[in-house]
């Protein structure tokens, strides 16, 4: 039953409530299983809107509303004729662009435009971070822990956004519903993939969050006593965190979010997911990852300010690298995630479109910041390159001739100062026979330079 019928059944039984529903001189209120009738007059004639949503800002369909009816008789008995829903499947028939049914939806620019963005942000973070991953393995003098942990957050992210995308184009092209009927049907038989889909949106989104705290947990540890120390942390236990949690995290809120989907009638791919108590599983996993992130960065500023403190230089110059240093980690640690977790009842269009851009373009700042502006990383590439031989860009041999001919006179000047002065030595006069043309002759210097 879809909304529109809902309201229409609802309007009849309260209309009953109220004793309206019988007419001694006419027809009851009845209900047609699809609009509610009012009552009627003997022998008259009652009209309706059809029990559409008509999408009035596409051009030629402002007026389809209403030149198309229902109509229904209340015969000279006090009984309701058949509904003539005639003119209705017309508007279907000719006009099925003007209506919300199909698996089509009306045309809002606010949403389509929150889609293009988050779309569009989207594939240019997966492109810009696979390159960033390529940039990170590539180069061998380069190799830490703190890259290590580099790579996998931006894997992290390449897969977030990527089945994020994936996700993006499935729902707007209704790929797992039935579009032949006017009320689409849900494709039962291809629902284990759209929750597997689902499944890894979750699970890469919660990763990427526990990346973004073993980042700020490493970092804050290099300005501590724990930096002095010879050893660390095995490299297994941050994949451990890294993408073990998140694994037991969501597999915890899709078993008891299975039970709960499961109660509901005709709950397909587990939609809603994002509501009920058991959603702070997901919430509570990545708010409290982001929190401990905002204090480790609280307490790196601290110690900035303090190391700054002791440097000969201006105030301001202290503030501004303070400052200059504390936005640099905002997305590395995802500290810009913290006011999306709370959304309002009624989000506005600022709310919406600037969730849109913060949530898809993270990954573009951290390819951009901590890979293509790394000055180690910028190092590497020039050195590799400069092992590059360029033969397409080396002069080919020129078989022509040039001779240059320089006065005799070997006390000519330039600007007021000898030429011997000006080269910083004096040539050495001698004296050659006549078979010896050379250079340095005393009456006249001939060279002949050939160009390769």
């Amino acid at each position: 039953m879809t909304s529109i019928i809902r309201t229409e059944y609802a309007a009849c039984e309260a209309l009953k409530l109220q004793n309206t529903s019988y007419n001694s001189g006419g027809c009851a209120v009845d209900f047609d299983k699809s609009l509610c009738w009012a009552s009627a007059r003997l022998g008259q004639q009652m009209t309706r809107d059809c029990p559409f949503k008509y999408c009035t800002s596409i051009p030629g369909c402002e007026d389809i509303k209403d030149k198309y009816m229902v109509s229904r008789n209340c015969n000279n008995m006090g009984v309701w004729q058949d509904s003539n829903y005639s003119m209705c499947i017309k508007v279907v028939e000719e006009y099925a662009q003007c209506l919300q049914g199909f698996c089509r939806v009306c045309p809002e620019f606010l949403r389509d435009l929150v889609i293009s963005v988050s779309l569009t942000l989207s594939i240019v973070s997966v492109i810009l971070l696979v390159a960033a991953i390529i940039l990170f393995s590539v180069f061998d003098s380069i190799q830490c822990r703190r890259l290590s942990i580099h790579k996998n957050l931006a894997t992290a992210f390449v897969f977030r956004f990527a089945v994020l995308a994936i996700w993006t184009i499935v729902q707007s092209t209704n790929l797992f519903q039935d579009c032949t009927r006017f009320h689409p049907q849900p494709l039962w038989d291809l629902e284990w993939i759209c929750k597997a889909i689902l499944w890894f949106v979750i699970y890469f989104q919660v990763a990427s969050v526990m990346w973004m705290l073993i980042e700020g947990a490493f970092l804050y540890s290099r300005f501590t006593v724990f930096a002095m120390r010879h050893s660390d942390a095995p490299w297994s236990l941050y994949l451990a965190c890294g993408w073990g949690v998140p694994f037991v995290v969501v597999t915890a809120w899709t078993i008891v979010h299975q039970y709960k989907s499961s109660q509901l009638p005709n709950s397909f791919c587990w939609v809603p997911y994002a509501q009920g108590n058991h959603l702070w599983i997901l919430a509570g996993t990545m708010g409290s990852a982001l929190i401990m992130n905002l204090i480790f960065l609280l307490m790196i500023v601290v110690i900035l300010v303090q190391k700054l403190r002791t440097e000969n230089s201006a105030e301001s110059k202290k503030i501004w690298r303070t400052i200059k240093a504390t936005l640099l980690l905002v997305p590395l640690l995802g500290i810009s995630n913290i006011p999306l977790f709370y959304e309002p009842e009624h989000p506005s269009s600022v709310y919406m479109l600037g969730s849109a851009i913060l949530q898809h373009s993270q990954g573009i700042f951290i390819a951009v910041l901590y890979c293509f502006l790394n000055s180690e990383i910028q190092g590497a590439l020039k050195r590799q390159l400069s092992k590059v031989p360029f033969e397409f860009f080396k002069s080919r041999n020129r078989f022509e001739t040039e001779r240059t001919y320089v006065p005799e006179n070997r006390n000519a000047t330039k600007n007021g100062v000898p030429m011997e002065e000006l080269n910083g030595t004096k040539k050495i006069e001698s004296e050659n026979t006549e078979s010896q043309e050379q250079v340095n002759n005393d009456k006249q210097i001939y060279s002949v330079t050939t160009k390769s």
